[in-house]
């Protein structure tokens, strides 16, 4: 049996790099020699407590201004008096010793050689700040006001510290900028160095005010100025931690990026990824949302605001376009820390799982000093990535935010948007995310801007803390406020047919406060059909009435009738027509965006030509990226339309029945691309991970069409009707080509969707009563074979389904049945074990309960396991694809034996103790009933 072979092993001792990364930089830096400053008398220095906080949004209070400065004249007095002016009157007291004269010019030299000092740092990061633009503009102002400042400070006493520690960071940052290994510019540095502009900025306006120049300076701007410095000072100590750290990850980049991309981020999740183009992400129009964009902008600089701002809404109100655009501005600040954008287009954008991962990993690419305590944390947990959702909260962001080596380096009012929540597929992993966010939150350096619809779970979730967030109601804002907004918005994009001011406004009343009927107006109007006029259509729409009262009636109104104008065009033919139907019940029941070609091939169309005739008509409701050629739906909206009988009424769509022709097709599609070794693998010696140019053969052998059908097949044949056809060719494919299926989602690296696939089956299978057939036992004989390859090391080199999963299936298994006799030149494996393969393991998980599991239940639908350790005395929830805990084990008080069982539905679990009873939710842990003594 051949086996995956081994890359050179890596020296070892490399972690010692990582023992003190800041080592280098931790000594002191000397203030600059003064030697040669000339001596000019002063008037007593700034002095007082340097203390800052890390954040440059927390500032101490400038002290209080010392008493006025002693008289000018007496720096200048003569050595000596003669005799003419001695007074025949008693002598004065003097206004001051000759100590006291000779301390003062002391402490004038002094003042002198610290302010000198500062300035010729600030000439010396300048000159080196050619990387970081924002810093150089902010030295250059600040030497540029240097002097009127310098004569303020001098007035007072309390800050030659201040000085002198602002000087030595300036060297500081100067020595780490001139290093051999220049530091990396990353947003969270360019953001400090926006901050030290800003407050430059600031002096220079106190300064040119004339106030400062005039060398009778009020109180209230010498104080200002005091605190423009001290928040320089915290934006110094930032940046420098910032600097040292950027260093470390540029040493260390290949090392770092593996780990971080161990995470699995979701890359399309970002505001702006190229999924936002496919699924027709904007921003707002210009002038529109003007009074909800500044409260969010006054909320992200509150420093006494709630750490979570919810903002809440209907379908249809603009949620995600004003989330577009608050990212958009951050981003431009430097203040977005991460985005991550759900939508139903995308699997991957509507797992809740993948939320904190993401964001993690977007923080990492932010901050270096996040990214050091993060890389950290994955060395000593790698799979931190995929555990429970409290897990990643705690461990991934919680953390590593609370360090005070992170803390501290991070620049104040950081935002993590995330948008449109309710569109992920876990109600429970969502109640989750918003737990852990009120629960850590606001101990964290950073807010979170959530959008979503009030959907119950989330709307539940909020009411409890009210008194922890901000909330906004789009729906409930002032219907005059949208619609001048809508105007605004329609005006410009109905600009080239010049629509008059009567027309805009009854379009923005019948808007309502739905965006998306609008932006579906203008769409309509715009792009419709081929020989369509756009103000004809306009007058259409103006002519449409509704007698209905029900809340969607507007946009029901508008959706039927862009339906009917694109299914009942006169110039249309009924096979056309057919054809315009069957492309958008295919996009609409697609699992994620997908091409022409990948349409053509499930609507089983003879060319793509056809689809992209058959798209024209539907444009106000479908989306075609200009980048990706890839088509969704335009908004959620349309689809809860088209799945409701009540509301599309003869447009409905039946899932059932479009379910079953999906799933067909799939099958269809697989038997005739599907093949052994299919993207032509040399030998099983080489992980996939190592084959030349495996991405390019995998794009030239597995057409996207392919890769959809197998990923999704599961999800169409679990959605369809019961069918003696679907389990003909069921049994076909798993019999044939479950091998060569394996190979192509092996390659892609999703076998976990190709398991929970099996999993859709085995429930399709029960619900048509089909659990004594044989093809029950294929089905679950086949899902066990692949979780078998996919949870062992087989998996690295794919041609390892063959040369080593199927030699050591148990030789009862279907699969070894179906299959061996296919294979040639085989190593056979023969002996009484392998005739008890059968009692192997599929995986073996490290619970991390201990030694004793008492018991231990599946889930009905298979895709958890509650296992009970009586030395813990608690129940655990795992996941039964990977072992992973789905939320924090439940203690018990009873020190004894107990069982446990699910509900016929899977949402509870009920346990028994020797003296209780309860019933817990069996997705978040919840108690349901109990605790019963019997």
């Amino acid at each position: 049996m051949s086996s995956t072979p081994g890359t050179p092993k890596q020296k070892k001792g490399f972690q010692r790099l990582f023992q003190n990364p800041f080592g280098r930089f931790s000594s002191h830096i000397s203030a600059p020699s003064t030697t040669s400053l000339p001596q000019t008398p002063r008037g007593p220095s700034l002095s007082g407590d340097s203390k800052v906080p890390g954040g440059s949004g927390d500032i101490d209070t400038a002290p209080n201004l010392s008493s006025a400065p002693v008289a000018s004249h007496l720096a200048s007095a003569p050595a000596t008096l003669k005799a003419e002016s001695i007074s025949p009157q008693p002598d004065p007291v003097p206004l001051v010793e000759p100590a006291a004269l000779e301390d003062e010019a002391t402490k004038t030299t002094v003042t002198n050689e610290v302010w000198m000092g500062l300035r010729l740092s600030l000439q010396g990061l300048g000159g080196v700040s050619g990387l970081f633009p924002h810093l150089a503009s902010a030295t250059s102002i600040l030497l540029e006001c240097f002097n009127g400042i310098e004569s303020a400070a001098r007035n007072q006493q309390d800050y030659e510290h201040l000085a002198k520690e602002l000087t030595s960071m300036t060297e500081c940052l100067t020595e780490l900028i001139k290093a051999p290994t220049p530091p990396s510019l990353t947003r969270c540095i360019t953001g400090i160095t926006l901050d030290i502009k800003s407050q430059a900025e600031g002096i220079k306006q106190k300064s040119t005010g004339g106030t400062i120049g005039r060398m009778v300076v009020a109180k209230e701007d010498e104080e200002d100025v005091v605190r423009y410095y001290r928040r320089i000072q915290s934006c110094f100590r930032q940046l420098q931690m910032n600097l040292n750290s950027s260093t470390w990850s540029i040493a260390n980049e290949h090392l770092v990026n593996t780990r971080l991309e161990g995470l699995n981020p979701v890359k399309l999740a970002t505001y702006d990824s190229k999924l936002s183009s496919t699924v027709s992400r904007r921003s707002c129009t210009e002038g529109t949302r003007i009074e909800i964009l500044s409260n969010l902008n006054n909320w992200v600089y509150d420093s006494d605001a709630p750490s979570i701002y919810w903002m809440n809404g209907m379908a249809g109100t603009g949620k995600t376009t004003i989330a577009c655009t608050f990212s958009e501005v951050l981003e431009r600040g430097k203040r977005l820390a991460a985005s991550f954008f759900c939508t139903r287009t995308t699997a991957e954008c509507r797992d809740v799982t993948r939320i904190i991962p993401t964001i993690a990993y977007q923080l990492a690419r932010y901050s270096a000093p996040f990214q050091s305590s993060l890389y950290k944390l994955l060395g000593d947990e790698p799979d931190l990535g995929s555990k429970n959702i409290q897990k990643q909260f705690e461990r991934l962001l919680r953390d590593p935010l609370s360090s005070a080596g992170v803390k501290d380096a991070m620049p104040g009012n950081l935002v993590i948007s995330i948008d449109a929540l309710d569109e992920c597929e876990d109600r429970n992993g969502v109640e989750m995310i918003l737990d852990m966010l009120f629960r850590h939150g606001v101990n964290l350096p950073v807010k979170f801007f959530v959008t979503s619809r009030p959907e119950p779970e989330i709307y539940e979730r909020m009411k409890q803390n009210a008194n922890s967030q901000a909330m906004l109601h789009l729906h409930d804002i002032e219907a005059s406020l949208v619609q001048a907004d809508i105007e605004l918005y329609l005006e410009e994009e109905l600009e080239s047919i010049s629509p008059s001011a009567d027309h805009i406004k009854q379009l923005a009343e019948r808007s309502g406060c739905l965006f998306i009927y609008a932006a579906t107006l203008v769409r309509y109007i715009k792009f419709g059909k081929r020989f369509a006029n756009p103000r004809l259509r306009l007058e259409s729409i103006l002519g449409l009435t509704t007698e209905s009262t029900k809340k969607h009636a507007e946009i029901d109104a508008l959706y039927t009738a862009i339906l009917a104008s694109a299914l009942e065009e006169t110039r249309m033919e009924q096979q056309e027509a057919e054809v315009v139907k069957l492309v958008l019940r295919t996009v609409l029941f697609a699992q994620e965006p997908i091409n022409v070609e990948t349409i053509a091939a499930l609507a089983g169309l003879e060319d793509a030509e056809q689809v992209g005739f058959a798209l024209q008509p539907l444009r106000s409701v479908l989306h075609q990226s200009e980048d990706t050629g890839l088509v969704s739906t335009l908004h959620a909206s349309f689809p809860d339309f088209m799945f409701s009988n009540e509301r599309s009424g003869e447009y409905f769509c039946d899932i059932l029945e479009h379910s079953q022709a999906l799933a067909e097709r799939c099958f269809v599609l697989m038997k005739e691309q599907l093949r052994f070794n299919i993207c032509d693998l040399e030998s099983s010696f080489v992980p996939d991970e190592k084959v030349e140019n495996l991405q390019e053969r995998m794009k030239q052998k597995i057409s996207p069409t392919l890769a959809y059908a197998c990923r999704y097949w599961g999800i169409h044949l679990s959605l369809a009707s019961s069918s003696d056809n679907l389990s003909v060719m069921l049994e076909d494919f798993v019999s044939h080509r479950l091998l060569f299926w394996m190979e192509v989602l092996n390659l892609r690296r999703e076998m976990a969707m190709g398991l929970e696939a099996f999993f859709k089956v085995n429930q399709w299978l029960i619900q048509a009563s089909a659990t004594s057939s044989d093809l029950v036992i294929l089905v679950e004989d086949a899902r066990n074979f692949a979780t078998s390859f996919n949870n062992s090391p087989a998996s690295q080199s794919t041609p390892h389904i063959y040369i080593s999963s199927l030699p050591f299936c148990p030789r009862s298994s279907a699969v070894y049945k179906r299959y061996w006799d296919q294979t040639r030149g085989l190593l056979e494996l023969r002996g009484s074990l392998m005739e008890r393969r059968e009692c192997a393991a599929l995986a073996i998980w490290n619970l991390g309960g201990g030694d004793f599991v008492w018991s231990f239940a599946y889930s009905p639908d298979g895709t958890r396991i509650a296992a009970g350790f009586t030395n813990l005395n608690e129940l655990r929830m795992l996941n039964a694809h990977d072992g992973t805990l789905l939320f924090d084990p439940l203690k018990i008080l009873d020190d004894s034996n107990y069982s446990a069982a699910f509900s016929p539905d899977g949402k509870l679990v009920a346990f028994v103790t020797n003296y209780t009873a309860q019933v817990r939710n069996a997705h978040t842990g919840a108690l349901q009933a109990g605790r019963f003594f019997i």
